[in-house]
C-alpha cells in the first residue's frame, strides 16, 4: 500500500487522526471527555510515551508528526518530533522522547503527559491527551481525553484499547518494530477476521455452470431462455445445440481446463457457444469481435487457445496460423460455414465433463506491464457467487435481465449463465441498437423485464432516458431487482431509478473478476443524506474480506489498509503467468493471544489494490485506490498499460496517463506526452497507434505535448502536479479538446449547429467547427450515447461512429430525416 509517509507541518486546528464526526470549522475543541484504563506492571516513563506516539503511527499512517510531552523526568515539557520508520522499534522511539531534542514548532493537536489525572480536563486545545497516573503497584491509570465533536466515546475506547495491546506486544517481543506491533485487541481481532467472515453457508444448485443450465432444459424444456427480436428459445433447444457444439469440440480435442477462444456478438449464438465449450469440458475465452486484431492475438496466443469459435462475418480480426498447446494449428470453427457438420451430431449430453473445480473461463484484464492479464476462474467460485444471488434475491423462473454487459466483461457471466440457472430469461438487444438507452427501454416494456444487471453508468443512461424522453409518469417498468457491480456508484441513482421502477430493490456488488465477480453485497433501502459514497458492503456467501495495512497486519475500525479478497470465489490466478499470480495471490496466516485467549486465522488472499476501511459494525467503505489502476464505464484500466504502448512509438521519448473527472462525475482517459528531440507528434497517429493495440475504451481521449514531465523530489513523475487539460494548449496533438481552440469553417445550416452546440455543451469546447471530430474533441463511448437524444432521438450508435464530424453526421440526418422543413 503506497502512503504518503513524508513530513508534515501541523497547525493548531489540523487534524491528525481520522474523525469519525464531522469536524467543527477552523476549531478543534477542547477536550471535554475522559476514557480511562490502566497498565499493570512496571514500566519505564519513556516507553509509556513512545507507545502513544506508535499507536498514532499506527492510526494514521505518518512517519512525521508532533506530540506534546510533559512529566518525563528530568526533562522540561516540550514537543517531540516523531519519526517512526518500518524499522523503528518502540524502545528506539522512547529514547529520543526521554533523551532527544524538543521541537519549538506549531501547538500539537495530541499531547501525552505523566502526572496525575484531575477529574477535569485541563481546557487546553487539542484532540486528544493521554494523561498517564502511576500508582501502587507498578499499575499505571491511563485517562485519555478527548474532543467528542471529533471522536465518540467508543472511538476513544478503541484507541485506549490499542494503546495497551501495543505496549502488551511491544513488552513481550521489545526487537519487534512499531510497524509490526500487534494493535488491536482479543475481542477485535475477533470480530473482524472471525464474526465478520462467519459466511460459510450451503447453497443450492448444480456444481457447474452448464449442469444448472441442463437441470433447467429437464425440468422446464418448454420455457423461455433466451429472447431476441421476435423470436424466443426454449431451454430444450438451446441445450440440444449446446450439446451438438460440444461433441464437435470434444473431437477437435477440448476436454477437461482446453481453451476455446470465443469470438462473438451478444446472440443466440453466443449462448450456445457458452454452453457447448462448458459442457466438452473447456473454459470458454471471451474474445471481443470490435478489439484490435494485435489484441486478439496476444491474448489467444497467452492462453494457447486450442479452438477459436466465430462465424464468418466476425472473423476478421481473428489471429491466423496460432499453434495450440500441442504445437498444432488451432482449428477455426465457423459457426454458420460449419453448421451441417455440427447439426449432425448427437444431441444428447456429452459425458464425462468438467468438475467443479476445473476451469469455466477466462477473462483478460488489463495489465500495468502492457501485457493484458488472463484470470483463470472455476466452476466452483463462478456456482457460488451466481447461486447466492439468486438465492438471496430470490431470482426464478419468470425473471427476465436484459444483456447489455460485453461478453469479455465478467458481469456477462450472469446475463446469460446466472439467470439461466435460475430457470429466468435473458433478452438480447438488437446489435445495431446495443448501446441506445431509446431501445433498452423499449424492450424492458416490451418483455416486462424484472432484473437489471450492469455498470452504474449503463443504468444512469437509461434513468436519463427516461427523465428526458418518458418521464416519471410513464416511465413505469417492471424493474424489481437492480444489481450494479464494476464502479462507483453516484450517491443519487438508487432514488432516481425508483421513480421510474417503484419498489425496486437496489444492490450494490463490490469485488474483483479475480474473485468470481462479486465478493461484496449491499443492499441499498435508503440513502443517507450524509453519504459520500454508498457502502461497498459485507461479503457475501462463502466469501471473506480482511482489511490489512502494508504489513499485512488487521487494521482496526475506521482506520485505512488495502482490502483483501478471500473464500470460495477465489481464482486459481493468472493462466500462465506465475509471477503474477503470486504477487497478487498470497498464502497468508496471523496468530494471536492476549495471555487469556488466541486465535489464528490463516487464508489464501488475493490483494486487490482498493483502499478500504471497516464501519463499526463491519460494514467496507471503498476509499479509493493505492495503485494507478481506474475505471472507465466499470471497466478496469491500468493507466501502465496504455503508457507501455505511447511509449513504443518512435516519436515519443516519454508519456504519462491519468483519469480525471468531468464535472458531470465521468472519468476520462487523458495522455501527456513528450516528444522525442525535432519531432511533432501527430495526433491522428498517436491514436491510431493505440487503436491498433488496445480496446476503444482504454484509448485517451485527449493527448497533449509538454517539453517535459513535471516530477518529484525522488525523481518520479509527479501526476498531481500534470495540467489541467483545459488549460493546456494543444498545437497540433489535441483537436481543441475542452477549450481548445478549432479554427476551421464554423458550422452552417439546421443540423450543423444543432450538432456542434450539443458537442460543444457536452464536450466543455470553446468552438466546434464543422469538421471537428467528436472522438478527437475528447468524446467518448457514453458521451456518443448521451448526445444521440439530444441530436435527434433516432440517432443511433454507429451513426455517431461511421459519420463522426459534424458535417457528415449532418449530411447523414439530412438524407435520413430531412430538412426542418421536413419535419
Amino acid at each position: 500500500m503506497n502512503r504518503d509517509t513524508t513530513s508534515q507541518q501541523f497547525q493548531e486546528t489540523d487534524p491528525l487522526l481520522p474523525s469519525d464526526r464531522p469536524r467543527r470549522p477552523g476549531v478543534v475543541g477542547a477536550c471535554t471527555a475522559v476514557v480511562r484504563g490502566d497498565v499493570a506492571g512496571p514500566v519505564a516513563d519513556g516507553l509509556l510515551l513512545a507507545a502513544f506516539a506508535a499507536v498514532l503511527h499506527r492510526h494514521t499512517g505518518q512517519g512525521e508528526f508532533r506530540i506534546g510531552v510533559s512529566g518525563v523526568t528530568d526533562r522540561p515539557a516540550g514537543t517531540a518530533r516523531i519519526r517512526i520508520t518500518e524499522h523503528t522499534t518502540t524502545a528506539e522511539l522512547a529514547d529520543r522522547i526521554t533523551h532527544g531534542e524538543y521541537d519549538a514548532g506549531p501547538a500539537p493537536v495530541v499531547t501525552a503527559e505523566l502526572g496525575p489525572d484531575g477529574a477535569e480536563p485541563d481546557g487546553r486545545p487539542g484532540e486528544l491527551r493521554l494523561v498517564v497516573d502511576r500508582e501502587a503497584a507498578g499499575t499505571h491509570r491511563l485517562a485519555l481525553h478527548h474532543d467528542p465533536a471529533v471522536f465518540d466515546a467508543a472511538t476513544a475506547a478503541r484507541l485506549l484499547g490499542h494503546y495497551r495491546s501495543l505496549l502488551a506486544d511491544a513488552l513481550a517481543v521489545p526487537e519487534r518494530p512499531v510497524a509490526r506491533l500487534r494493535l488491536l485487541t482479543h475481542e477485535e481481532l475477533h470480530r473482524t477476521l472471525v464474526e465478520w467472515n462467519d459466511t460459510s453457508v450451503h447453497l443450492p444448485g448444480a456444481p457447474t455452470l452448464h449442469e444448472a443450465f441442463e437441470a433447467w432444459a429437464e425440468r422446464s424444456p418448454d420455457a423461455s431462455a433466451l429472447v431476441h427480436g421476435d423470436t424466443a428459445l426454449t431451454f430444450r433447444s438451446i441445450d440440444r445445440s449446446a450439446n451438438r457444439l460440444a461433441h464437435h469440440l470434444r473431437d477437435l480435442g477440448v476436454g477437461r481446463d482446453t481453451r476455446v477462444g470465443i469470438c462473438l456478438d451478444r446472440s443466440p449464438d453466443l449462448l450456445i457457444a457458452l454452453l457447448g465449450v462448458l459442457k466438452a469440458g473447456g473454459a470458454y475465452v471471451p474474445l471481443d469481435p470490435a478489439y484490435p486484431a494485435e489484441r486478439l492475438a496476444t491474448m489467444a496466443a497467452g492462453v494457447e487457445c486450442a479452438v477459436m469459435i466465430s462465424t464468418s462475418g466476425l472473423s476478421g480480426n481473428l489471429p491466423t496460423g496460432l499453434l495450440d498447446g500441442r504445437g498444432q494449428a488451432t482449428p477455426l470453427v465457423l459457426l454458420d460455414r460449419d453448421a451441417d457438420a455440427i447439426t449432425a451430431r448427437s444431441d444428447g449430453s456429452p459425458r464425462g465433463g468438467a468438475s467443479p473445480d476445473d476451469l469455466c473461463y477466462i477473462i483478460f484484464t488489463s495489465g500495468s506491464t502492457g501485457v493484458p492479464k488472463p484470470i483463470a476462474l472455476r466452476h466452483r467460485g463462478v456456482v457460488n457467487n451466481v447461486a447466492d444471488l439468486n438465492s438471496r434475491y430470490e431470482v426464478a423462473p419468470g425473471d427476465k435481465v436484459l444483456a447489455l454487459s460485453s461478453p469479455s466483461f465478467d458481469m456477462s457471466v450472469y446475463e446469460f449463465l446466472g439467470i439461466t440457472a435460475a430457470g429466468g430469461c435473458v433478452v438480447l438487444p438488437d446489435q445495431g441498437l446495443a448501446k441506445d438507452p431509446a431501445h433498452w427501454y423499449e424492450l424492458l416494456r416490451r418483455h416486462e423485464v424484472t432484473v437489471w444487471n450492469s455498470a452504474p453508468a449503463l443504468l444512469e443512461l437509461l434513468v436519463e432516458h427516461v427523465e428526458r424522453v418518458a418521464g416519471p409518469a410513464e416511465g413505469g417498468l417492471q424493474l424489481r431487482l437492480a444489481m450494479l457491480g464494476g464502479d462507483w456508484i453516484p450517491v443519487t441513482l438508487p432514488d432516481r431509478v425508483r421513480t421510474a421502477a417503484p419498489g425496486l430493490r437496489f444492490v450494490a456488488l463490490g469485488g474483483a473478476t479475480e474473485s468470481s465477480i462479486h465478493s461484496t453485497v449491499f443492499e441499498v433501502e435508503k440513502t443517507d443524506p450524509e453519504w459520500t459514497s454508498i457502502p461497498y458492503g459485507r461479503p457475501m456467501a462463502n466469501q471473506r474480506t480482511y482489511i490489512l495495512d502494508e504489513n499485512r497486519l488487521p487494521v482496526p475500525v475506521g482506520v485505512p489498509g488495502e482490502l483483501y479478497l478471500a473464500g470460495t470465489g477465489l481464482a486459481r490466478g493468472y493462466l500462465g503467468q506465475p509471477e503474477r499470480t503470486a504477487e497478487r495471490f498470497v498464502d497468508w496466516a496471523y496468530e494471536w493471544s492476549d495471555g487469556s485467549a488466541g486465535g489464528r486465522t490463516e487464508d489464501r488472499l488475493y490483494r486487490t489494490g482498493d483502499l478500504a476501511r471497516f464501519g463499526p459494525e463491519g460494514l467496507i467503505e471503498l476509499l479509493g485506490r493505492t495503485d494507478f489502476q481506474v475505471k472507465i464505464h466499470g471497466l478496469r484500466v491500468e493507466l501502465g498499460e496504455i503508457e507501455a504502448h505511447l511509449r513504443r512509438h518512435p516519436d515519443l521519448k516519454d508519456a504519462v496517463v491519468v483519469a480525471r473527472s468531468e464535472a458531470s462525475g465521468e472519468r476520462q482517459l487523458v495522455g501527456y506526452v513528450v516528444a522525442r528531440d525535432g519531432v511533432e507528434p501527430d495526433p491522428a497517429a498517436l491514436r491510431s497507434h493505440l487503436s491498433e493495440r488496445l480496446p476503444a475504451y482504454m484509448v485517451p481521449s485527449v493527448v497533449h505535448a509538454l517539453d517535459s514531465l513535471p516530477l518529484t523530489a525522488n525523481g518520479k513523475v509527479d501526476r498531481r502536479a500534470l495540467p489541467d487539460p483545459a488549460a493546456v494548449p494543444a498545437p497540433g496533438v489535441a483537436s481543441a479538446p475542452h477549450g481548445g481552440q478549432s479554427t476551421g469553417d464554423a458550422p452552417a445550416g439546421y443540423w450543423e449547429l444543432r450538432i456542434a452546440s450539443v458537442w460543444q455543451e457536452l464536450l466543455g469546447a470553446d468552438r466546434v467547427s464543422r469538421d471537428d471530430d467528436f472522438f478527437a474533441l475528447g468524446g467518448d463511448s457514453m458521451k456518443a450515447i448521451r448526445s444521440m437524444p439530444r441530436i435527434d432521438p433516432g440517432l443511433r450508435w454507429g451513426d455517431m461512429y461511421r459519420h463522426s464530424t459534424v458535417r457528415a453526421l449532418a449530411e447523414h440526418l439530412r438524407t435520413t430525416v430531412g430538412e426542418p422543413s421536413q419535419l
